[in-house]
């Protein structure tokens, strides 16, 4: 007690005690602990034992907060122990906390706690192949190591001797220093590296090297892996297999490598035709993975008794559309290949259908042709600038989980059926690996699937390591104007279309940076003014307004005139030579009416693109209208001449 008082009332003395706080006693603060720091594994329930004290009073309030990290939502947070579910995370990832207490008195304190989070070991591995003659299209510095596992670099051959050639399509000096690079960024990264042999050429060559060098070829395969920093190899013997060989082969690398990362591509199966032969099982028992190369060239066919498919189609295998991955895996694992060993393979590029064929599940009789694929029809390209996905001609197939374009016209294939992956049906494909304990994905190639007119260039990658790894974390948005920067003529339109990546809501909203710039509506559409300037369009993603993309628009009347040169090596060979680097895309008015388009075969040393136009031209040659068309949006109609061949029984011309 701090003081007696007594005190008269009515005449009565009362002897009173009081707790009188001195005014002398200044009130001290209360103290607040946290709980120690703590790592757990992801998604774990993760308790935050906090606690506050007074000594000369009490504590009121608890308040957490978290201060760093990924967002968590806190349970009990205004209690002394608080809770949350830990995020899943690609690497260690540590979260803080802090604990703020209050006493009776107003008198505050806090305490920090810190929570590391770890990621779990994923049973999904994603290999991506990593190719030397595709460099350019995708720096090493710009690689997605979130999206992988491992990279599979390509590739060492095979001689006949059992010696290597590793130029890796490139030369013995820069194709060694590349693939070295690669792998000490896969290591800095925490990923592994694979060096991979062969490929569908190189199979005669592997065949030989096995059946008459092993022993050698074995020490020669593991020196290089050894001296160029690898962790393993993928043995893609494709063709002429010889079964009881390859099965030797494997057996005697393993055990001459016990450590090593071994991996198998082998094709998807024809649910008509295919089984599984008895070595696969018995080889299977060696490898790390056995990976399905479930892609087209692979996966579909046309002509009589064919429908059109899809390049990689997870469900849906029937007699007319003979493959699946699903159906593929089941006969795998039924021969005794283990499911966590099963791998399936998509390709980073697009196929189409010509012929007027319009989805899947038509007949592809009368002189259908399956076009574009690998090397020719990169996903980079479709989604890119100027690429042909358009958001209204996309479609999804339930049953296949799959999406396609049914375009209006017909691209620069001469097709309006394409066929390709993105980010939903890549997703589905990882909930299938999961849920079923498959043992992950496989991709041909990386390279291709790098988009630079994006603003997250590495969409399709954050997709797969998405679907596959780390299918809690929330993906980055991205966005950009699939029609980029273009010219239009004074009062003309033109219909803007957005691709949104990494939400679901993919509406934007559309605006101009400059007044008197014309117009733009809501659905995209976007009348030029009627006098001659540049403009900006802007298109704001509606899932994160911080993300915008842009397009500049060249209001002109000025005709675009670029110029031509046109070669001749054959009857159907003509070769035209676009003296203008803007030229993306050319085709031709054939004598029937047709238009028929050209490919873009290579681009020279002027940076001048070369069309080829495989068609049968007459001996004598000619003048036909070609048309024209640039990255920008202008287009250009000339009039060329064909020159005339004389040639022998080879076609070639004199």
């Amino acid at each position: 007690m701090k003081l007696l008082r007594k005190t008269a009332f009515c005449g009565v003395a009362l002897s009173l005690f009081h707790y009188l706080p001195p005014a002398y006693a200044a009130n001290q603060p209360p103290t607040a602990n946290a709980g120690p720091n703590v790592t757990v594994n992801e998604t774990a329930a993760v308790k935050l034992q906090g606690q506050g004290k007074d000594t000369d009073g009490f504590v009121v309030t608890y308040q957490w907060s978290q201060t760093a990290g990924p967002a968590v939502t806190l349970a009990g947070a205004n209690q002394a122990q608080a809770s949350f579910t830990a995020p899943m995370v690609p690497v260690q990832t540590p979260l803080s906390f802090q604990l703020a207490v209050k006493d009776n008195l107003g008198a505050t304190a806090s305490d920090t706690v810190n929570v590391f989070i770890k990621p779990t070991v994923s049973s999904q591995w994603v290999m991506g192949y990593y190719v030397a003659y595709q460099r350019d299209l995708y720096p090493p510095d710009k690689i997605a190591w979130n999206g992988l596992t491992h990279i599979i670099m390509g590739r060492v051959k095979a001689n006949t001797d059992g010696t290597l050639d590793t130029s890796f399509d490139w030369d013995s000096t820069n194709g060694p220093i590349l693939a070295k690079d690669i792998a000490a960024r896969a290591h800095a990264a925490g990923k592994k590296a694979i060096l991979m042999l062969g490929g569908d050429d190189n199979s005669p060559n592997i065949h030989d090297a096995v059946a008459n060098h092993r022993a050698a070829f074995i020490a020669n395969l593991l020196a290089v892996m050894t001296a160029y920093g690898y962790d393993g190899l993928d043995l893609d013997w494709e063709n002429t297999i010889d079964w009881d060989l390859f099965q030797t082969f494997v057996e005697e690398l393993r055990q001459a490598a016990p450590q090593a990362i071994l991996t198998v591509p082998m094709g998807p199966l024809n649910l008509n035709t295919d089984t599984v032969d008895p070595h696969v099982p018995l080889i299977a028992k060696q490898l790390n993975r056995l990976t399905l190369m479930s892609y087209y060239p692979a996966t579909s066919w046309v002509g009589s008794g064919w429908s059109s498919w899809y390049n990689s189609p997870l469900k849906g295998a029937k007699a007319t559309t003979p493959v699946s991955i699903d159906d593929s895996f089941n006969r795998f694992a039924a021969a005794g290949v283990p499911k966590s060993k099963l791998a399936m393979g998509i390709s980073f590029y697009a196929t189409c259908y010509t012929g007027g064929i319009t989805g899947p599940n038509q007949s592809t009789e009368n002189g259908v042709t399956i076009e574009g694929g690998d090397n020719d029809y990169m996903l980079s390209e479709l989604f890119g600038a100027g690429g042909e996905y358009v958001p209204g001609y996309r479609h999804w197939d339930s049953v296949a989980l799959q999406p396609y374009l049914s375009l209006p016209k017909a691209e620069r294939h001469g097709c309006r059926y394409v066929t390709f992956e993105d980010e939903q049906s890549i997703l589905a494909k990882g909930k299938f690996s999961r849920d079923n304990g498959y043992g992950g994905l496989m991709i041909w190639t990386i390279n291709q699937g790098f988009v630079t007119t994006h603003s997250q260039p590495n969409f399709l990658l954050d997709a797969v390591g998405h679907g596959f790894l780390t299918p809690g974390i929330k993906q980055t948005v991205g966005i950009s104007v699939m029609q980029g920067n273009t010219w239009l003529k004074t009062s003309a339109k033109i219909n803007f279309t957005p691709l949104v990546t990494g939400a679901t809501n993919k509406a934007v909203t559309w605006a101009i940076v400059e007044p008197n710039c014309g117009t733009i509506a809501s659905n995209g559409v976007y009348t030029a003014p009627s006098t001659e300037q540049i403009c900006t369009v802007t298109a704001t993603s509606q899932a994160d307004a911080t993300k915008k993309a842009t397009a500049k628009v060249t209001i002109s009347n000025t005709p675009w005139l670029p110029n031509f040169s046109v070669s001749r090596l054959g009857t159907w060979w003509v070769e035209v030579t676009a003296q203008d680097p803007n030229v993306v895309s050319m085709s031709i008015l054939w004598p029937d009416g047709r238009i028929l388009p050209l490919s873009h075969t290579w681009t020279n040393g002027n940076n001048f693109p070369i069309f080829a136009a495989n068609y049968e031209f007459p001996d004598n040659g000619g003048v036909y209208t070609f048309y024209a068309k640039s990255a920008d949006n202008r287009s250009a109609t000339v009039k060329l001449t064909v020159p005339g061949c004389v040639h022998g029984t080879d076609g070639v011309c004199q």
